[in-house]
């Protein structure tokens, strides 16, 4: 089990890293024209600023509790919006469990 977990956390750190450099054409993230740990060092620091600025929810340039608020706030009102609509779907499903219904003679 902790295999998979590694392998996991290291696929997601992966894809963080190529997705906040995926505007580098090439693995020379600085474009200083050679490929070397340089390009390493700053392939993370995108990719720790791209995360700095996606976890700061509410743009205050701080991560702490009240961007978790925000995030709380958010999801409470999608899971709100998402019951809604599941009681209004709910109402209008038949009871059959997918056999056609009997119609009278």
């Amino acid at each position: 089990m902790e295999i998979i977990v590694i392998g996991l956390i290291l696929l997601v750190g992966a894809g963080a890293i190529w997705y906040f450099n995926r505007s580098a054409k090439s693995f020379d993230v600085n474009q200083d024209g050679k490929v070397d740990t340089k390009d390493a060092v700053a392939a993370v620091e995108n990719t720790v600023a791209g995360v700095k600025e996606t976890a700061d929810v509410n743009k205050d340039g701080a991560v702490n509790t009240e961007d978790v608020k925000v995030a709380v706030a958010k999801t409470k009102a999608a899971v709100k919006k998402t019951a809604t609509k599941a009681k209004a779907a709910a109402k209008t499903t038949t009871t059959t469990r997918g056999r056609k219904p009997k119609t009278a003679k």
